[in-house]
């Protein structure tokens, strides 16, 4: 964990997604030293005419408006610092890979008790750690 899941109105069709999301997860996990196998990364599109800010409906991404929104869902163990740095690198790195300003970007932070998620075959257990091996 954690997962970093997008979504906006269609971009411009010079954008290439699979580089862009290459981008953002190495990006990320270099910024913020997380290896990318915990790192999830989806993108949705919200359909045309599907999207209203401030009484406006887009069909395609502005720059200005109808922020990219973004639903950050951690695990409850995870360091608030952490919390933040994966913020500030994920909206800088969108801005650059996108060339988009970092103020149309809306981020917002999901946590989740270990009781709330079913992983790897059964129910997290995130605040148990093997026992350290002594000298």
């Amino acid at each position: 964990m954690p997962i970093i899941r997008i979504s906006s109105l269609p971009l411009s069709d010079s954008v290439q997604m699979d580089k862009v999301m290459v981008a953002l997860s190495s990006g990320i996990s270099r910024d913020v030293r997380i290896e990318q196998a915990q790192l999830s990364i989806c993108w949705n599109y919200i359909e045309p005419g599907h999207y209203i800010c401030k009484g406006e409906v887009a069909d395609k991404q502005p720059a200005h408006g109808h922020p990219i929104l973004v639903e950050l869902v951690v695990s409850n163990v995870m360091d608030k610092g952490l919390r933040e740095k994966i913020m500030h690198s994920l909206a800088h790195r969108l801005g650059k890979e996108l060339n988009f300003p970092v103020s149309n970007i809306f981020i917002y932070e999901r946590e989740l008790q270990e009781s709330q998620v079913f992983e790897n075959g059964m129910m997290a257990h995130w605040g148990l750690q093997p026992p350290r091996m002594t000298g």
